[in-house]
Order: C-alpha cells, then structure tokens, then sequence
C-alpha cells in the first residue's frame, strides 16, 4: 500500500507540508501491528481515513463513516489530491481524487488497475467504467471492496464511532443483511415493497375513481329529477311565444301612427330653427361689442397698474436717496461730538508712553530680584540633600565604630586570654585588629560632624535669603498688570490721535450734505405733483369706458321681437313619446325571441333527460366493474403485502440472522476469552419481550457475567465494559466475513479506540487485536494510539514526527 497527499489541512497543520508520500509496504516490511504514532494534531487520522479507496473520511464524516462529508472542507490548494496504490485478492488498484478549488469546486475520481500492459481504467463486469465522475467511481469501489457500509462498522474502527448497542432495529439488521449476504433476499424484498406501492397506488386511484363515479351518479340523479314534467313546460313555452307575437303587433300599429305626426310637424321645426338662427347672430355680435371693451377697459387697467408700480418705484429711490443723506447727516454731527476727545487724547499720550516705560523698568528689575531668590532656594534645597547624606554617612560611622569596639572587647571575655592557646584563638585575633581599626572609625565620625555643623550654619543663611521669593513674586504680578492696564490706555489714546485730522474735516462736509438734503426735498415734491396728474387722467379714461359697457348690456329690441315670435309657434313634436314607441316595440320584440328561446330550450331539455337516463344507466354498470376490479386488487395487495414481510427485515432476514447469531456470539466469545478471561459471555437477542409479556422483533446484546451470575443488555453496562463488547463483536463481523464468500479484506484499521481503557485492559485490548489476526487470517492491522506501552507492543511504529518539517 502507497500513499500520497497534496494539500490536505491536517498534513500543512500537523507536519508543515503541502504534500507528503508513504510507502506502507517499505515501512512496515510485513508487520502484523503497527502503530502510527506522533503527537496530537500531527495529522495521524487525516492519514488513517485516507488508507481505503472510499471517497470518505470517516473521522470527518460521522454516522460511522457514512454521514454527510466533503473533501473541500479538508483542503485548501486550487488543486488536491489523493492518491492511494491498494491491493485486493491478488490484484493491485490505484485510486485517483482531484479535489478543484479554483473557481468552480469539482472533484474527480479515477480508479486504475495493475495489468501487464501497464495501469488501465477499472471496468465491472455490467459495464459501469470509472471515467473520472464520482458516482461511476464509488459503483466501481463498491463492486470490488463491497458495500461502504460493511467496511466500515467491521473493518474500520473511526473516531466516535458509534456502538452497535445504539443501533435502531431496522439499521443493525440492514447491517448484518449485508453482512450474510442477503443482497438477493433484500432485492426480491424491495421489488415486492414497489410491487405492493404500486398496487396500494393503483388500488387508492380505483377507489377514488369509483367515488368518482358513484358521485356522478348522484349528479345525473339530481340532474333528472330536475327535469321532470318536460312535456308541460314545452307546451306552455308554446302559448307564451304566441302571446308575445300579437303584443309585438300592437306596438307596432302605434308606432306607425306616431311617425305621421312627426312628419307634420316638421315644417314648424324648420321655421323655429331660422328664428333662433337669427337670435344667436344677435346675441353674438352684441357679445363681441361688449367683448372688445372688455379688453379695452383690461389693457387700460393693466396701464394705470404699469403707471402706479412705476411711480412706486421711483418714490422708492427717493426715499433711498433721502435715508441715505439723513444717515450721513447724523454721522457727520456725531463725529463733531468726538473732536474734543480726540484732541485731548493727542495732548496726553506723551505722557502715558513715559509711564508704560517706567512700568516696563520697573517689572525688569523685579524679574532679576525673583531670579536670585529662586537661585538660593536651589542653593538651600542642595545644601538640604547634601546634609541627609552626611546624616546617614555619619550613622554609618558610629554603628561601625560601636561595632569594633564590641569586638575588642572580646579580648577580655574569650576563654583562652593568657593561656598557651592565645596565639592561635581567631576570635581573639579579630578582637585585636578590630583594636587597629578604631582610631580611623573615630577619625571619621568627627569629620562627618563638623561638616554637618558648617551646613546647619550655611542652611540658616540660605532659609532667611529664599523667605523673601513669595513677597517678590506678588510683586511681579502686580507690576504686569499695571503695565497691561498702561500699555492698554496707550493703544486707545493713539487710536484718537489719529482719527484728529479725518474728524476735522467733518464740519465742510455736514455743511455739504444738508444742502444736498434741501435740494432733493425739493425734487420730491414736485416729482409728486406731476403723478397725481398723471392717476388723473388715467381714471378718466376707464370711467368712460365702464359707461360704455353698461349701455350695451341693457336688454336688446331685435331679439324681444324674435322671442315674440318663437312664441306664437305650435309645441314642438313630442320627440321623447316616439322614441317610447320604438323602446316598446325593441321590448316586445326581446320577449317574443326569449319566448323562442324558453320554447327551443324546452325542447332541448326533453331531449336531455332522455340522454340523463342513459348515462345514469351506463355509468352504474361501469362503477360495479370497477368495484370489482378493485375487490381483486386487495386481494393481490395482500399476497404481495406477505410477501414483502416475509422478504424485509423481520422476515426471511430476520431468521437468517437468528441462525448467523450462535456464530457470531461464538466468534465474539471467543475474542473475550482471549483478551479478558472467561468473565464476560454474550448471545445475539432478535426476538425482544413487551410489557405484556409478547414477542416482538428486535435486536439486544445480552451479556452474562460469571462473576456474578447475571445476564443483562449490554446498554446496562459500565462504558469501558461497554466498548469492549462492542469491540470484540465488531471484530467477530469482521471474522464471520472473512469465512463467508464476496470481498474478503485482508487490512483493519483503528483509530483510538483504546481511549477508555486504563493500563491493563489497553494490554488485553493488544492481546485481542493479535487473536483477531490470527483466527481471521488478516495480514495486519494499522492502528493509532496515544498510549506509548502499546506503541511499543506494535510490530512497527510510523512515527510521523520524522515527517515533520
């Protein structure tokens, strides 16, 4: 077995690498056990569910390996692959994944085998070819390995994989139908399920047809008893067809009559119409006389409206110009008011620029004085610091003086002071030479103290110069701000100054303005005066034009004596009586064709209840047919209803099961005896008891402890003692299948399954993968393990940190 991947997440995760080959034949070199070990996430299942041709991997999919899974969730290259060399009785395959990304996600699926021409694409014997597309390639994989699902809850050992124990009833039979297979007895059950679908569909549309009918009969029912008593109603739709004729007959006599009339009195109408002919001409050239002044009287309106918008603008330049001559005016005497002050301020500035310099001077010198007070304030805060050092120098001194002088009295104290043992005694030694040390230890102490005096006096000094920084710096605020305040006095009194020359001329030029203002008083009024003569005129010639108007508007002789005579004609002809007649005569006409149409749908009638006799006859013969097709039609459903048990799960394949069971609790015991002693025995339950104490079809594991002496489902059990069931009945599968005809798998998988087990049980759980090779026959198992004693109990390890980059 060969493996290459390329841009798999958990190989770049785990190892660093986009792409990485094993070669599971020069690794192992025959090994039964082996292990793939490495530390967690470095890609060890991603490897593992990779070892099988199916497009899967089982870890990722979950279901046991057959839920919904997808490699684009696994990969992260434009391009990926999948390449896997595997070997199935005697005959090398190579399988070939292309997982696209670029773009468009597709995935191709390529399955070769080895020949003596070379790698040629698979072909199975009804003629299905892997051509690239998924689903040819898993009918291809399928049709060699076998079912995916077999494989995997035998064979394969995924991450989280679900126990048999929680299986439902109909899935752990399906698996064991594939397991003894029952494929044929499954098919023959699915054709005789679709059989009886399609009878049951058949059977429901017969039934509803014949609801069907046996309304329609109803309705035809329903239909000729309505229709009873046809030959009455034909023969009185005759007698009141015969009575709308003649009334038709009558209105058209009185129809007649009025159209003789009408023609008489059309010469009166003819004489009335060139009488109001006459009339309307009148009217209308009186209306445009009065129409034309009407204009007049606008457009003069319009004028005196154009005249008044027109004066009224020129009042308003006017008035502009006189506001404006009034405003300069008053700035003008306003600016004669300020003369005075600007005099006054040219006459005192010099002597307010002479204050701002001495203010000026004055504030220099303050700045110096606060300057060398701030610099003996630092003299002081030095001379401070220097003091706290010769302060602590100076303890230091004295504990180190009072230290030696403890020493040297020890001279008294040691035991050996006038003995022969004096000259070599180390305590007496440094008694001694502490004795050496103590002149210079005083030497110091004095030195630090006199320093110490001479600050304490230079401090004082300092202390009384800096008291006066406080006062000094109350001065200096002062100062500014009577500078401000000065220079601000300054800067208005210039401001005066020189506005003395502009002011000055302000008399000339009031002088000029008012003059100006008297003369364009003067235009105004009479600007005035020329308006009102002009409204004048303007009002005259509307008034005249209002007279006018009012005289044509009184009543007019030539139409009162065109009135006079449009009276003394006849009344005009009744048009509205004529056009009753025609109504009437329309109306007789429709009852006498609805009369018609009563008759003919009469006849029409009689002749439907004839055809309603018949349908209602032949369609009771048709519904009694079809009730009797549909009473053969049950009877076939039940056959095939029996049939379809007897084929499905809890039939044939149910008493199939019950004979593989003994063999597979004996397969499964004898794993447990191997692995974990004579403890735990177990049997394979099909036939379950109800609350009433019945048998139903079911599937239970039941387990007998010898310790104890009890049987109990395996659900009831501890999880370790749970998974160890599980596990040696998977393995038991997995043997039954390798003694039964079809695909025979020489290589078992495992992914962590020992994880619940403490030490002693993983080594048993070793112990029973070895008999599960032996009795079976397998080649070799690979397996992943966390544990590092059963690494080590492998015939090979592939440890995958050698690949780590």
């Amino acid at each position: 077995m060969k493996q290459t991947l390329t841009g798999f997440c958990g190989i770049r995760d785990g190892l660093g690498r986009e792409t990485i080959t094993l070669d599971f034949e020069a690794e192992t070199g025959g090994a039964q056990l082996v292990a793939l070990t490495g530390r967690n996430g470095r890609g060890k299942s991603t490897i593992l569910d990779n070892m099988t041709p199916y497009p899967v991997m089982p870890s990722r999919a979950g279901a046991d390996g057959l839920g919904a899974f997808s490699y684009y969730d696994e990969v992260y290259l434009p391009e990926n692959h999948k390449e896997l060399e595997w070997v199935m009785d005697g005959v090398r395959y190579r399988s070939h994944l292309v997982i696209r990304m670029n773009g468009k996600r597709r995935t191709e699926a390529y399955l070769h085998w080895l020949s003596e021409q070379g790698w040629i694409p698979m072909r199975l014997p009804d003629g299905t070819v892997s051509d690239g597309r998924m689903d040819t390639y898993s009918r291809c994989v399928e049709g060699i390995a076998g079912s995916g699902t077999t494989f995997f809850s035998t064979a394969f050992s995924a991450q989280q994989r679900r126990q048999l124990s929680s299986y439902r009833n109909g899935e752990i039979k399906s698996l064991l139908a594939d397991l003894l297979r029952l494929d044929a007895v499954r098919a023959r059950g699915e054709r005789a399920a679709e059989v009886q679908r399609l009878l049951r569909a058949g059977l429901q549309t017969a039934q509803q047809q014949v609801l069907h009918q046996r309304q329609q009969l109803v309705r035809l029912a329903a239909e000729w008893h309505q229709l009873g008593g046809d030959d009455v109603r034909a023969e009185l739709a005759r007698h009141n067809r015969n009575v709308a004729a003649a009334r038709l007959d009558a209105k058209r006599t009185a129809l007649a009559a009025l159209r003789a009339d009408q023609a008489l009195a059309a010469t009166h109408e003819a004489r009335r119409a060139q009488l109001l002919a006459e009339r309307t001409a009148t009217l209308a050239e009186r209306q445009r006389a009065i129409d034309a002044l009407d204009t007049e009287c606008r457009r003069e309106g319009a004028a005196f409206d154009e005249m008044a918008e027109r004066h009224a603008q020129r009042a308003s330049h006017r008035e502009t110009a006189l506001a404006s001559l009034r405003a300069q005016r008053t700035t003008l005497q306003a600016s004669l008011e300020q003369v005075q002050h600007a005099e006054r301020a040219a006459r005192r500035l010099p002597r307010w620029r002479t204050v701002v310099q001495r203010r000026a001077a004055l504030l220099g010198g303050l700045h110096q004085s606060l300057a060398s007070a701030e610099r003996v304030a630092a003299d002081l805060r030095l001379a401070q610091s220097q003091r706290a050092a010769i302060e602590r120098e100076a303890g230091q001194a004295a504990l180190k003086a009072q230290e030696l002088r403890q020493r040297f009295m020890l001279t008294a104290e040691v035991p050996c002071a006038g003995m022969s043992l004096q000259s070599g005694c180390k305590l007496l030694a440094d008694a001694h030479s502490a004795h050496a040390l103590l002149p210079d230890a005083s030497a110091v102490a004095a030195r630090l103290n006199a320093a110490h005096a001479r600050l304490d006096h230079e401090i004082a000094g300092l202390r009384q110069q800096a008291g006066q920084i406080e006062p000094l710096r109350a001065a200096v605020a002062r100062a500014e701000a009577r500078l401000a305040r000065s220079r601000e006095r300054l800067a208005g009194c210039e401001r005066l100054a020189a506005r003395c020359a502009l002011l000055a001329q302000s008399g000339c030029m009031l002088t000029e303005v008012e003059a100006r203002l008297a003369a364009h008083t003067q235009q105004c009024i009479a600007a005035a005066a020329e308006e009102e003569k002009e409204y004048g005129a303007q009002r005259r010639k509307i008034a005249e034009l209002n007279n006018r108007r009012q005289k044509l508007a009184r009543p007019c002789e030539a139409v009162q004596r065109i009135d006079a005579l449009l009276a003394d004609l006849p009344a005009t002809f009744n048009a509205q009586a004529l056009t009753q007649a025609v109504a009437h005569c329309e109306q007789a006409s429709a009852r006498l064709q609805a009369a018609e149409q009563a008759q003919l749908a009469a006849l029409r009638e009689q002749e439907r209840a004839r055809e309603l006799a018949r349908q209602e006859a032949q369609q009771r013969r048709a519904c009694e047919a079809q009730e009797r097709r549909i009473q053969q039609v049950a009877q076939h459903l039940e056959q095939w209803s029996l049939l379809n048990k007897a084929l499905g799960n809890d039939g044939i394949i149910a008493l199939a099961i019950d004979d593989a069971g003994p063999e597979l609790s004996h397969l499964a015991n004898q794993l447990l005896l191997a692995c974990y002693g004579p403890r735990f025995s177990l049997s394979i339950q099909t036939q379950l008891a109800t609350a009433k104490g019945e048998l139903r079809e079911g599937f239970d594991i039941a387990v007998h402890d010898a310790h104890s002496n009890a049987t109990k489902s395996v659900t009831k059990m501890s999880g370790g003692e749970r998974i160890w069931i599980n596990e040696c009945l998977t393995r038991a599968m997995a043997l039954y299948l390798a003694r039964a005809d079809g695909p025979r798998y020489a290589t078992l998988f495992s992914d962590e399954a020992d994880g619940a087990f403490d030490a002693p049980h993983k080594r048993r759980f070793m112990a029973m993968k070895r008999e599960v090779l032996r009795i079976g026959g397998y080649t070799q198992e690979y397996f992943i393990s966390h544990t590092t004693e059963l690494s080590e109990m492998a015939d090979a390890v592939i440890d995958l940190e050698r690949y780590a980059t």
